[in-house]
């Protein structure tokens, strides 16, 4: 959404004003807004989803985005297929058999505040470094009593700092079972009420 170029802090009053809807390729305006300022000044701005924009203002019916899956992207660094990545070995089956997968069958989350939330869902350990599988999903995927703009992230996070991001199966192998730890990420951007946001079928392997 397009936002007014004004000093938050100045502003002391803001009011609603009538428009014109009239949808435009690859946007539509939902509101027109006044800022009156310190001084008496007035700012005057049209606000616009663009494109797909998944905030709750935006897309009342829009369904929080999941962020979770492997991914399986190529990484490119030189023209292909020499200077692209080859999948790493698959783990041996002693090693995945000394692995600890993570699974949560159910976790409700209160929704207290408007902001960042980190939540730690535990630990597991990957076979080789190897992540096949990282999901979730939510009992509510179009809630009206609060919204996170950007998602909901499933992360899963090495424990050894000089180890490489998790998310895509192209990695560098790790000798056993690599120790990460397991967050959901989120920020809340609208909160009408206290609510609880329910987390369901977690499951890092």
């Amino acid at each position: 959404m397009q936002r007014a170029k004004i000093d938050e802090s100045a502003v002391i009053a803001i009011d609603l004003l009538p428009f014109d809807q009239q949808p435009e390729l690859g946007g539509h305006q939902v509101a027109r807004v006044a800022f009156h300022v310190e001084g008496g000044a007035t700012v005057e701005q049209d606000v616009w989803c663009i494109g797909v924009d998944d905030s709750f203002l935006c897309r009342e019916d829009a369904p929080l985005h999941l962020w979770n899956g492997v991914n399986h992207d190529v990484p490119c660094t030189g023209e292909p297929p020499a200077g692209c990545a080859t999948l790493p070995p698959e783990p041996d089956a002693s090693t995945i058999f000394g692995s600890t997968p993570l699974r949560v069958a159910a976790l409700d989350v209160p929704l207290d505040r408007l902001g960042a939330y980190d939540i730690d869902l535990g630990k597991a350990s990957l076979p080789n470094g190897y992540l096949t599988e990282r999901a979730f999903d939510v009992v509510d995927h179009s809630p009206e009593n609060y919204w996170m703009d950007g998602g909901i992230l499933l992360d899963v996070r090495p424990d050894i700092e000089s180890r490489p991001e998790l998310g895509s199966i192209y990695r560098d192998p790790f000798p056993g079972p690599e120790p990460v730890s397991v967050h959901l990420v989120f920020t809340v951007t609208e909160l009408t009420t206290p609510s609880v946001l329910q987390i369901r079928d977690v499951v890092v392997r």
